[in-house]
């Protein structure tokens, strides 16, 4: 592959891509070091599926999905660990990992909860990306893998080579052109970042495979077929910058939040209860994002595997736009009325849309009272110094377990996230 140059990446600064390596199984490892060098699993809610592997499970031939209730039957896995989602101490490392990250760059940009880009200097971005790395195993105990590249695109593909090949750190600034387009030529464009599987069979009728093929296709062409996100990353793919750190392409344009159930529910006051503490948690997402909402759609369901499933909606329009917990929780009992009494539903969810900063809308009479607001931000306050738990609206005060809670059998312990459960150190 000769044809590959940097277009104008030789004059941007280069920036890197680091990620956890298997950010919940990592975690777990630094709660428990005897997990180290064993083969673990970690399961998504109600303990369901694998949803984080360990290399070594990867090893076993675990794949990302596989039901727990078949795993644990299979006589060569009877050495894997399984632990339960603890997403309390997942975020806490998550927040000590991005905080570690600025600490040697001013430059950052949070990308996911284990993935965070980093502007690097110049001279020797290695060492600096190196010195990263090293602080962040140091000081959360986190292993790591970063791509340099001088766009974002490049670097991702950089940090997923890294990863391929067991290798913490992957420069391509400082590889020769023919080099990286031997890389783009072996990468499949299905790999790169945001092709999907839908857009990965579009480009295929067009001759276009690889990332390589994608790096020399007509960006114009491409962003009239498609859109502009695929015009960015294809001239990315060539080396032009078009999402500096930092970039934020669009406003967030809705915000759901839908579980399965731990166990099934029957009645409309046990629901009742369920709505509720759904519908808090979205005002509590909405209030930390800033935003109102000015549509509600609520929604319950039974099992897909039943041969009657039941699915009932309701949707509520607010005006004005509002993030007020009360509103929220009293609208989301609209769907009540449609259920079946006495039939299992094992699922429910809220999705908010219309979203717009809070305040934004003009109002020719009040919203919600000066005091509901201080109310909703006192509760916040004392949530986030106290526990989720400490407080909450109506029946999501209630510190008691409720028999539809999450199942989550094989819970490791809240090392950093409760007094009551520290760790010891011996």
């Amino acid at each position: 592959m000769t044809r590959y140059n940097w277009g104008t990446a030789n004059t941007s600064p280069p920036l890197a891509l680091v990620d956890v390596r298997s950010m919940f199984v990592s975690v777990e490892r630094v709660l428990d070091p005897a997990l180290r060098e064993r083969a673990v699993i970690v399961l998504s809610n109600n303990d369901g599926c694998a949803v984080a592997r360990s290399d070594e499970a990867k090893a076993l031939g675990v794949q990302m999905g596989d039901p727990w209730f078949q795993l644990r039957d299979k006589p060569h896995l009877a050495d894997l660990v399984a632990k339960s989602s603890n997403y309390e101490e997942y975020g806490a490392f998550s927040s000590r990992f991005h905080e570690t990250v600025a600490t040697i760059s001013a430059t950052t940009e949070t990308y996911s909860v284990d993935e965070a880009f980093v502007g690097l200097p110049r001279a020797d971005p290695a060492a600096t990306a190196d010195t990263l790395q090293a602080r962040v195993r140091q000081w959360t105990g986190l292993p790591t893998a970063a791509g340099i590249g001088p766009t974002k695109t490049l670097a991702k593909v950089a940090q997923r080579h890294a990863k391929a090949i067991g290798q913490p750190l992957v420069d391509l600034t400082a590889w020769s052109p023919h080099d990286v387009g031997d890389l783009l030529a072996t990468t499949p464009v299905s790999e790169v970042w945001g092709i999907g599987p839908r857009l990965t069979a579009g480009l295929a009728g067009l001759g276009i495979h690889t990332a390589a093929d994608l790096a020399f296709a007509d960006a114009g062409v491409l962003r009239r077929r498609w859109s502009v996100v695929l015009e960015r990353t294809t001239r990315e793919l060539a080396g032009v910058p078009c999402m500096p750190v930092g970039f934020t392409p669009k406003d967030r344009q809705q915000l759901m939040y839908s579980r399965m159930l731990g166990a099934t529910v029957s009645t409309s006051a046990e629901m009742r209860s369920v709505l509720a503490q759904y519908a808090a948690a979205a005002a509590r997402r909405l209030r930390a994002h800033g935003l109102d909402t000015a549509l509600m759609q609520v929604w319950i369901s039974s099992s897909r595997f039943r041969d009657d499933i039941a699915h009932h909606s309701a949707a509520v329009a607010f005006d004005p736009p509002t993030s007020d917990p009360l509103r929220l929780i009293t609208s989301a009992r609209a769907v009540l009325p449609k259920m079946r009494q006495g039939w299992p539903y094992n699922r429910a969810g809220i999705l908010l849309t219309g979203l717009s900063p809070a305040g934004a809308t003009p109002q020719l009479w009040p919203g919600e009272t000066p005091s509901r607001l201080r109310l909703a931000a006192a509760l916040d306050e004392l949530a986030g110094r106290y526990g989720r738990g400490a407080v909450g609206w109506g029946p999501t005060g209630l510190r008691d377990r409720r028999r539809w809670d999450m199942r989550r059998e094989r819970l490791s312990p809240a090392g950093t996230t409760s007094w009551t459960q520290l760790l010891t150190v011996r």
